[in-house]
């Protein structure tokens, strides 16, 4: 299996004394269904599920830990599991699965993990998943000692204004240094906390890209995008540092915060709740350029959105709507026939058929 970090990491990591194994122990205040995947001899292996209580804990994998890194995905009611791009085959019923591809020939789901690092020498591990940050003063503060010794002054300098259009922040850090040399326009899809892992993330062309708080980006450099609204259009510059199926890792030596652009009004009109004129069941929510598909309540997709002039093989048609879906990595692109009124009408092309939403305040 070839994975690498790509923009999530562990929640809480506890290198403190276990009864035995792997632990996992749920702080977020709901109850978590977990899976986890793991390396056995040279096989990939998937097993599932755990029902933690809050306040509860778990032990999925018994004995004396024999790798360093583990994965794991959390399910709950009305919540978002951001994973780091480590695929496993999934069921919905318990479940030992041997393998981690041809997930959907075998008669099983591919699912989004993230990674448990353990330590190079732990065997007994105990991890604590932890509530979601949602709203923060920031995540630059508290946090000063760990900062990146390489830049960070430069960036500090610059912490007492927040980030504008027009503006070019630097960071310090020099190019292709840290992986390979990477420049491009993104979309900016705002500062959280991602499974532990602080980091702004951006979005384009069919990836989400994440810069991590001194990994090694500096902290007070990403601080300035917080209070920046989600959509803003930004020219970065850096290193990809790790790739995951859809998502990678970025040290930022430059972003430039651009004006907004043509499609800067579709993007805005896009935001929210949405529900199909055809099937109440369908229901979309979308976040920045980023749309989350549930079909009676239940999660499907996460598709990154595109808006541009035009589909790849179709000059000048648009304005067009492409979605990529993090899952499986296929894009279809869709011409915006009318996105006002409450509505969101889109034409895939090169069919007729119109797929019509009505927005839900």
């Amino acid at each position: 299996m070839q994975r690498y970090l790509a923009g999530a990491v562990a929640l809480s990591l506890c290198p403190v004394p276990a009864s035995a194994g792997l632990e996992i122990c749920n702080d977020t205040g709901v109850q978590q269904s977990v899976l986890v995947g793991y390396r056995q001899g040279d096989d990939w292996v998937s097993e599932g599920w755990w029902n933690i209580a809050p306040g509860a804990c778990a032990e999925p994998v018994g004995g004396k830990l024999t790798n360093r890194y583990y994965y794991y995905r959390a399910t709950a009611a009305g919540q978002q599991f951001q994973g780091g791009g480590y695929r496993f085959c999934t069921q919905g019923e318990a479940f030992t699965i041997v393998g981690d591809t041809e997930c959907a020939a075998r008669g099983y789901e591919s699912a989004d993990f993230a990674v448990i690092d353990t330590g190079e020498t732990a065997e007994r591990f105990s991890f604590r998943m932890e509530a979601p940050v949602r709203a923060k003063e920031s995540v630059a503060k508290g946090k000063s000692a760990q900062g990146s010794a390489q830049g960070t002054a430069q960036a500090s300098a610059q912490t007492a204004a927040q980030a504008g259009p027009g503006q070019v922040l630097q960071s310090g850090l020099g190019r292709g240094v840290h992986g390979e040399p990477f420049t491009d326009r993104l979309i900016f899809q705002g500062c959280d906390v991602h499974d532990g892992f602080e980091a702004c993330s951006f979005i384009a062309n069919g990836w989400k890209y994440f810069a991590g708080y001194d990994d090694p980006t500096p902290r007070a450099l990403l601080a300035r995008l917080e209070a920046l609204p989600i959509n803003t259009p930004m020219q970065v510059t850096g290193d990809l540092t790790g790739f995951g199926d859809s998502t990678a890792q970025l040290a930022v030596s430059e972003i430039e915060v651009l004006a907004p652009d043509a499609h800067s009004g579709l993007r805005a009109a896009m935001q929210g709740n949405w529900v199909s004129a055809d099937d109440p069941n369908e229901t979309l929510y979308i976040q920045g350029a980023e749309l989350h598909s549930y079909y009676k309540a239940g999660y499907l997709d996460t598709m990154y959105l595109d808006v541009k002039a035009d589909c790849p093989d179709s000059a000048g048609a648009g304005p067009v709507l492409i979605q990529t879906s993090a899952q499986h990595r296929d894009s279809h692109c869709y011409l915006i026939d009318n996105l006002a009124g409450g509505w969101m009408d889109l034409i895939l092309m090169g069919h007729e058929a119109m797929i019509s939403y009505r927005k839900v305040e």
